[in-house]
């Protein structure tokens, strides 16, 4: 009877170990699946740094040849490295390709296809990089350089853009930096101009205008706020003097070594929510006991009363050791102008003399001038070694030479309703002497053109003069499209008094810059001093950091990572899934 115990005991096993090996074979299945999966990732993985090492090695590439090259436009350094391997192989099974080019913002963009395991993992990788120029190798860096004092009393604004990225009104920004460079020099801001971008002074700064300053304010000696009401520095305010506040608002924090006095009415808000609205090194006078607090504390208070050492604004000083005159935030004059323009003037022999009146029409090109309607006189170019051109070279017409060809002449002079053309490349302007605009002239500067004019008397653009440019900024050459470079000794050197806008980069160290028409010029200026009256104002033009004419960089040219996005791989030519990760 017991032995009929012993086949289900049998069976009772049997259905246990079916159990346990189903249970196994499940674990070991799921065992494959996660180890596939995990392999699968890691394949991916390493597909993706490879793709990483190729975007790293081809960026290698482009920093070696700005290095080796300077300065290059985008499309120029794309076409010096186009010969430059971007394909690397680590092992048989793990390789990476990558290739640069323009995307539709102009910036860089390296593509990099990393494979591993024969091309069984792919990772795509596109790195966007922008060019960045090197700072303080062009002489104009800024709106407005008035070594020795800048006086704005107009109701222009002051702001940038960028003309290799598309127009003013598409690119405007606030990099209108306004500055100061010989020790003690103001920046007097009175009437209605805005300036968008930041305010340097050796001496003072005085903000005796309704208009705000968009940006941060520094000066060695002291600044000075007039009474008004509402925002008056939107940014902070830093001197190594005093600080006088008599009404509005400053949006940042103040930061002053000497006295601080505030009257009533006047704010600082500190939307950076740093841990002291105000610091100041000397006494302390403020009238309004309700706004100048901060957190129930009044400014009086001895936590705010503390020197906070500001940093000075560097002043030109050609007897401090690390003097470099090259640098145009520390020299006026870094392209030393009149001992370079001697050594031009030292090659030319003759001399033409331009007037061009009613009716009259003449045209300019690198090769020959002459009157197209109602004139005979024809001009020749010279030979003579120009230092703008040493790195990029002139383009003309037809043929080269080691040395320029510039057309030398003791005075140019436009009246009436003359007009003048200026085409075929890059057209030079040796004026030992005068230029001048007056009446209903016109000066027209065609695409792919540029003018630049050595002169050493004075510039005058009248009320009803025209300067047309074509292309505003830099040409192909990597020349601005019209610039004026002086060495006159003397007030009012350089004077632009036109209705209508104009384009140039004006660099006159030597002499007053004076602005007075309702005209606005986009570029940019340096000059002794400056002067802006009426409607003109002046917008700076960011591309002219690019611009190459002798001077030392501060720092080198360099790209700068953007941004980066990965993607699967393409199914099909021109077809992928790209979605952004930035």
């Amino acid at each position: 009877m017991f032995n009929k115990q012993a086949g289900f005991t049998l069976f009772t096993v049997l259905i246990l170990t079916s159990m346990a090996s189903i249970v196994v074979l499940s674990s070991l299945r799921e065992t494959i699946v996660q180890e596939r999966l995990s392999g699968n990732f890691q394949k991916k993985l390493n597909s993706r740094l490879l793709a990483e090492k190729g975007v790293f090695e081809q960026a290698k590439l482009l920093q070696q040849t700005i290095n080796r090259e300077g300065i290059l436009a985008v499309d120029e350094l794309i076409n010096k490295t186009s010969d430059a391997s971007g394909v690397g192989v680590i092992a048989a099974d793990a390789t990476f390709n990558a290739s640069v080019s323009k995307n539709a913002d102009g910036e860089l963009e390296i593509a990099s296809l990393g494979q591993r395991f024969e091309g069984d993992a792919q990772s795509n990788l596109v790195a966007r990089f922008a060019l960045q120029g090197a700072k303080g190798s062009s002489v104009f860096t800024n709106a407005m350089v008035g070594c020795k004092g800048v006086n704005l009393s107009g109701s222009g604004s002051i702001d940038s853009y960028d003309s290799s990225k598309g127009s003013y009104e598409e690119t405007k920004s606030n990099d209108g930096d306004v500055s100061t460079i010989a020790g003690d020099s103001d920046v007097v801001l009175s009437g209605h101009s805005p300036i968008r971008g930041d305010v340097k002074a050796t001496g003072v700064i005085y903000l005796n205008g309704s208009s705000p300053i968009i940006g941060n304010i520094h000066s060695n000696t002291g600044v000075y706020i007039s009474p008004g009401s509402g925002l008056r520095v939107d940014g902070n305010v830093y001197t190594g003097g005093y600080y006088t506040h008599r009404g509005g608002t400053v949006s940042g924090v103040v930061r002053a070594n000497g006295d601080a006095k505030m009257q009533w009415s006047t704010f600082i808000t500190n939307n950076q929510g740093e841990a002291l609205d105000i610091m100041y090194g000397g006494t302390g006078d403020f009238k309004d006991t309700y706004n100048n607090q901060q957190n129930g504390v009044h400014y009086s208070d001895s936590k705010f009363n503390v020197n906070p050492n500001v940093a000075p604004v560097t002043v030109a000083d050609p007897s401090a050791p690390d003097y470099d005159p090259s640098n145009p935030d520390t020299n006026c004059d870094p392209l030393i102008l009149p001992e370079k323009m001697v050594d031009i003037l030292d090659e030319v022999t003759d001399y033409d003399t331009v007037s061009i009146g009613p009716t009259q029409q003449f045209k300019l090109n690198t090769q020959k001038g002459f009157f197209s309607q109602n004139g005979r006189q024809i001009i020749f170019p010279t030979f003579a070694d120009i230092f703008l051109f040493d790195s990029n070279p002139q383009t003309k017409t037809s043929g080269s030479n080691s040395k320029e060809s510039i057309f030398a002449l003791d005075r140019l002079k436009m009246t009436s309703d003359g007009k003048m053309e200026v085409s075929g490349g890059d057209v030079i302007l040796l004026v030992d002497g005068d230029f001048s605009m007056e009446g209903d002239t016109t000066l027209t500067i065609k695409k792919d053109s540029s003018l630049t004019v050595l002169i050493t008397g004075k510039v005058s653009i009248g009320a009803g003069a025209k300067v047309i440019t074509e292309q505003e900024g830099l040409t192909s050459s990597g020349h601005p499209s019209l610039s004026f470079y002086s060495t006159f000794n003397g007030i009012n050197g350089v004077q632009f008094s036109g209705a209508a806008n104009l384009y140039a980069a004006i660099y006159a160290p030597l002499t007053t810059v004076k602005l007075s028409g309702s005209g606005e010029l986009f570029g940019s200026v340096r000059g002794s001093s400056i002067t802006a009256t009426g409607g003109s104002g002046a917008h700076y033009d960011a591309s002219l950091l690019q611009v190459k004419n002798g001077t030392t960089p501060s720092s080198p040219a360099r790209i700068v990572f953007l941004g980066w996005r990965y993607k699967t791989a393409e199914t099909s030519e021109g077809e992928s899934d790209a979605s952004p990760a930035e």
